[in-house]
């Protein structure tokens, strides 16, 4: 049996979704010191990268993603990941509490993989199980 990788409650990724990650991705390289390992992406019949920003050739730091396909309705900031249990019980919870759902990515088998939702005071962040 595989342990877990992360714990529940930790944050375990950042992403910046934008209409400029190929600059972007050159800015944070140059200021930062972050590697980019390109991941191939398609809108339609057109591909694109977005980008896994490492620290050095193994670690990763986060990401660098074009604010279009699957990300087009994300808004244009660093979005945290926190990892919960259960997807579909945390985001009924955020709901109630007065949080918004805004945008959602489902599995294959139609549960969700991960939510990004909006808390009561505006600020935005997502949350999913992650192993």
């Amino acid at each position: 049996m595989s342990e877990q990788k992360y714990k529940v409650g930790q944050i375990v990724w950042a992403d910046l979704t934008t209409n400029q990650a190929d600059s972007l991705k050159d800015f944070y390289k140059d200021v930062i010191g972050w590697q980019e390992f390109p991941v191939a992406m398609k809108d339609g019949e057109e591909s694109y990268n977005d980008y896994a920003m490492l620290i050095d050739e193994k670690e990763p730091a986060g990401g660098i993603c074009n604010k279009r396909g699957v990300n087009s309705d994300i808004p244009s900031q660093w979005i945290m990941y926190i990892c919960v249990d259960d997807v579909e019980a945390t985001l009924k919870k955020a709901i109630d509490k007065g949080g918004k759902l805004v945008h959602e990515s489902k599995k294959s088998d139609g549960s969700l993989n991960y939510v990004i939702i909006q808390d009561p005071a505006g600020a935005v962040f997502g949350f999913g199980k992650f192993q």
